[in-house]
């Protein structure tokens, strides 16, 4: 009896692990930005009023920002439900990044995606951080691709001696885009946790606040 016990708690915990998000129940669901229905996603809209245009994204021909105005040398433009509502239920978005030459995309995470990358020009020094603190990373040339589990800390540094651009997937229609430095600095965390977690003063603190670059993208 025990050991059937045990076997029918084991199938339990087995059908909550393997819970994830539930398939679609239809083949699409263009999503209905004005509704103010709150669910975990977007409502569908009328599927008399989908068009075409619902399922095309045309803004990734051309820089949405240049590159001159970041202080970073870099510019993401994402292309998620918001800009493409036929993306909605599908578990899926894209961005475009460009660099200046030495432009990265600093330090971030993306807490509900992971992530590929594919070089489209340029030479692009990237990786990513593992729960264990390694670090993967290697230097990609156009036509490579790479990429970064969900979550996890990554990075992209354009190496080159002219200007690049890659193409990047993400496995959520929202996959959030959280800067660690952003995280960490820019809310109002009392100084002593920064000084006692990194080891540093108040004013190195001050320091590292005040020079935060202003970067700019989806």
């Amino acid at each position: 009896m025990a050991a059937m016990y045990w076997l029918v708690i084991a199938c339990a915990f087995l059908q909550v692990a393997n819970a994830a998000d539930p398939d679609p129940l239809q083949d699409y669901c263009v999503a209905d930005l004005t509704s103010k229905v709150l669910v975990n996603g977007f409502p569908c809209k009328p599927r008399d009023t989908v068009t075409a245009k619902d399922f095309t994204y045309t803004g990734f021909r051309k820089p949405r920002y240049p590159t001159s105005v970041s202080e970073t040398g870099a510019t993401a433009d994402l292309a998620s439900v918001q800009q493409m509502p036929g993306l909605n239920t599908m578990g899926v978005s894209h961005a475009r990044l460009d660099f200046a030459i030495g432009g990265v995309i600093p330090l971030h995470t993306h807490p509900r995606a992971s992530e590929t990358l594919f070089v489209v020009k340029g030479s692009i020094y990237t990786g990513f951080i593992s729960d264990d603190n390694q670090l993967f990373a290697s230097v990609l040339q156009a036509g490579d691709f790479t990429v970064f589990p969900k979550a996890s800390q990554h990075f992209q540094l354009n190496v080159g001696n002219e200007t690049a651009i890659t193409f990047n997937t993400l496995t959520s229609q929202s996959p959030g885009f959280l800067f660690t430095a952003n995280q960490l600095f820019v809310p109002n965390i009392t100084s002593a946790v920064i000084e006692r977690s990194f080891g540093v003063n108040a004013t190195t603190v001050k320091d590292l606040k005040s020079g935060i670059p202003k970067y700019w993208g989806s």
